[in-house]
């Protein structure tokens, strides 16, 4: 019976600290940024062709689409995580726990973390994790182990 041998750490997920992950205000800014951005590239690009009404309208429905799916990228977030040596237990807001390895990731300076996490049946996903959305030593312990389970995949 080597399957009741296997370590299989998305079970002891509940012995773990659950981290509340908070909404971040800097990736809240930087969407509503990039929605007012694409926004007024669409006004400009129709409005010269069409006409300041039709480019309005454009603009309107291009920030109004971007906005939905901003809306629904953020429900998707989780609502907690649990760190592991080489991924992490992700919680929804429904709920629901899920271990992922860590099989890549990138950082920029102490503001972002950008996850590729695998859980070896679907295809890797990506995690976004804002320094401001969990306290500054998660974010930390997280880029620590982000980048050893990076290496150690490779």
């Amino acid at each position: 019976m080597t399957g009741a041998q296997q370590h299989r750490p998305h079970r002891e997920a509940g012995n773990l600290p659950r981290i509340p992950v908070r909404p971040s205000r800097f990736v809240l800014a930087a969407l509503v940024v990039f929605i007012a951005i694409a926004g007024a590239a669409v006004f400009e690009c129709i409005a010269g062709h069409f006409g300041a009404f039709d480019g309005t309208v454009a603009a309107l429905v291009v920030a109004a689409l971007l906005g939905v799916a901003a809306s629904r990228w953020r429900r998707r977030q989780p609502a907690a995580i649990a760190l592991h040596a080489d991924g992490l237990t992700v919680w929804g807001r429904a709920g629901g726990a899920r271990y992922f390895s860590i099989i890549g990731c990138a950082q920029w300076g102490g503001r972002l973390l950008a996850l590729t996490l695998s859980s070896g049946k679907n295809r890797p996903r990506t995690l976004l994790v804002a320094a401001d959305a969990v306290d500054s030593d998660t974010f930390r312990q997280l880029a620590v182990r982000a980048r050893r389970a990076a290496s150690a995949y490779l």
